[in-house]
């Protein structure tokens, strides 16, 4: 498959700006994590750690594109989709991790929601790397089958999020409540986009535009799912924060004056 001058500097500039957007998240991240109390550290840590991990693999993403069809192209590179589900296979764990480490819930609930959220998202990405790869395992040529086997440890994860998650919610504030409801909403319509992106790639021959649509879709997906949703997890932090040490909320507000 060749790209056309448009395309590429398509998929050339969504690569870049992921790039951009994993890298100084992750730098944010990491020089603000003292501006919440201890005990929510970790979650600011996990949400760097992605966005780290993110950046890593859009590098990488970037070298294989201009190898495959850059002014130099090599003769008989592919583009490795690999790289973005080893990085998914890493992320979209640690994700849930953070999500459920910021609220600081009792350790046994902590532990009973993680042993059922991270299996599931392992699952649950590898499961739609061989329709998307186009690895004829078990059934050849059929990548919505694959994409179908995806999908059910998906929705097992919105359930957990969504039911057993929201049984936890009671004892946090109001604020804190509302805004993890948006995390949720957050996580849902980013998440559904990658299944849409999938599908425009699935036919049996990768054309142009399915390509494209795929990079550019995976691609803002995973900025507000990793990017925006790391942010978040950070104001969460911070308003617990303030819930929990009055005298810590009073530092943050006068330096903030």
């Amino acid at each position: 498959m060749d790209l056309s001058a448009g395309g590429y500097l398509v998929v050339y500039n969504v690569l870049s700006l992921g790039i951009a957007s994993m890298l100084f998240t992750t730098i944010f991240l990491f020089f603000a994590k003292d501006r919440v109390l201890p005990k929510y550290r970790m979650a600011i840590m996990v949400s760097a750690t992605v966005t780290g991990i993110a950046a890593y693999h859009y590098f990488r993403m970037f070298d294989n594109f201009i190898e495959v069809f850059g002014p130099e192209a090599v003769d008989g590179a592919t583009y490795n989709v690999g790289y973005r589900y080893v990085d998914w296979f890493l992320t979209v764990p640690l994700l849930l991790v953070e999500t459920i480490a910021v609220l600081a819930l009792a350790a046994a609930v902590q532990r009973s929601l993680l042993v059922r959220l991270i299996p599931a998202a392992a699952l649950m990405i590898g499961l739609g790397y061989p329709g998307d790869a186009r690895l004829d395992l078990l059934y050849e040529g059929d990548a919505s089958l694959w994409g179908l086997f995806s999908t059910i440890p998906f929705l097992y994860i919105l359930y957990v999020l969504f039911v057993e998650l929201g049984k936890s919610l009671e004892r946090q504030s109001a604020p804190v409540q509302r805004r993890i409801k948006e995390l949720r909403l957050l996580l849902l319509a980013t998440w559904g986009v990658y299944p849409i992106a999938f599908i425009f790639n699935m036919g049996a021959v990768a054309s142009e535009g399915g390509f494209i649509a795929r990079e550019v879709g995976y691609s803002i997906a995973d900025i507000l799912a990793k990017c925006l949703f790391g942010l978040m997890i950070f104001s969460i932090a911070r308003m617990k924060s303030a819930e929990d040490d009055a005298e810590f909320a009073k530092v943050e507000n006068r330096e903030h004056a």
